[in-house]
């Protein structure tokens, strides 16, 4: 994936919707990681740090006083083999891809009256973004089916949208079947044309992480 000629692109063209929730993401990341250590990764403190602030309403509902060491604990190592205390950001997209799944399910099963709640609090910006990127796969699923689930001609349409400075960098005429053939049946393990919102999930993870790697060898080059 030619990522850092995407980005020369964006700064061409407005970015688009999931652009700038997925450029936010990263910045979110490295807003908190690497106050302790490696800009790469987040420690406990800094992971501590990130949920106390940007995801201040999940940590009100807990009634686990260790709820953020579990948290941690369950996706450290879980992208470098390593158990060493802190997240990289594969590990990070790892916990919050997985927040973002539960509560994509959770408004699947809403109905529609109760699919806009008003909240009592303004939502932090990492839960806007979360949100948002919810939204962005909502409104391109289920036009033919699933609502669930998004068909090839969803995706291409999603990718077409809101990744059109990616698709404009590859050479490749058949990058986006490639794309979807790459997630489809990865959770699911049903290769079916169609992807759900977590294969949706780990293929956007995967474009970020790439980004943010190039972001990475940007900042030890200047």
């Amino acid at each position: 994936m030619d990522i850092e000629g995407a980005q020369a692109q964006n700064r061409q063209n407005p970015p688009t919707e999931m652009e700038r929730s997925m450029e936010k993401i990263i910045t979110i990341f490295q807003r908190y990681a690497g106050k302790e250590g490696s800009a790469a990764s987040m420690s406990y403190k800094e992971f501590e740090n990130f949920m106390n602030s940007e995801l201040s309403s999940f940590i009100k509902g807990q009634k686990d006083p260790n709820i953020l060491q579990k948290m941690m604990k369950s996706v450290d190592g879980s992208a470098d083999g390593r158990k060493d205390q802190e997240l990289d950001f594969q590990e990070f997209l790892n916990l919050i891809g997985g927040m973002m799944v539960a509560c994509n399910d959770a408004l699947a099963k809403c109905p529609p009256e109760k699919k806009n709640p008003v909240s009592a609090t303004k939502p932090s910006e990492m839960e806007s973004t979360m949100e948002t990127i919810i939204r962005v796969f909502q409104h391109y699923a289920g036009k033919k089916g699933d609502k669930n689930q998004m068909n090839y001609t969803e995706f291409e349409a999603f990718m077409n949208t809101e990744l059109k400075s990616f698709i404009q960098n590859q050479k490749d005429p058949d990058i986006v079947r490639k794309l979807m053939k790459s997630v489809d049946g990865a959770v699911d393990c049903k290769q079916d044309g169609e992807i759900n919102f977590q294969e949706f999930m780990n293929l956007i993870g995967g474009m970020m992480v790439a980004c943010h790697e190039a972001l990475l060898r940007h900042l030890k080059r200047v």
